[in-house]
């Protein structure tokens, strides 16, 4: 049995890093920190929940690939964005120049 995949099973938006954390001391895995708000699952739940995984998968991790795929493409919208600002901006500077070389009397040539 995986206990990570049962409790992902049972509590697929369960974050690993903040809400249980599991540990392997050698003699098996076991749940060595639990902060979710309800109360911690025994080893027959997590056996239950391990067994209709594997019927019934709910959570799938994303392959490597996949996940460095969507991140890329959240990078490229991000720069693609930021770019459209950095040229409004750009065009925003060059026209208040410009209104401040025709203010005092200047042209730029």
């Amino acid at each position: 049995m995986i206990l990570y995949e049962a409790i992902k099973y049972k509590y697929p938006d369960a974050d690993p890093q903040k809400d249980f954390e599991l540990r392997n001391d050698g003699a098996g895995s076991y749940i060595d920190e639990w902060h979710l708000d309800v109360p911690k699952p025994t080893a027959e739940e997590l056996k239950q929940w391990w067994e209709k995984s594997q019927i019934n998968p709910r959570y799938q991790p994303p392959l490597p690939l996949d996940y460095l795929a969507q991140e890329v493409a959240k990078e490229k919208l991000m720069r693609k964005q930021l770019e459209q600002q950095c040229d409004l901006l750009t065009n925003e500077l060059e026209a208040l120049k410009n209104e401040i070389l025709l203010f005092k009397g200047e042209s730029e040539t």
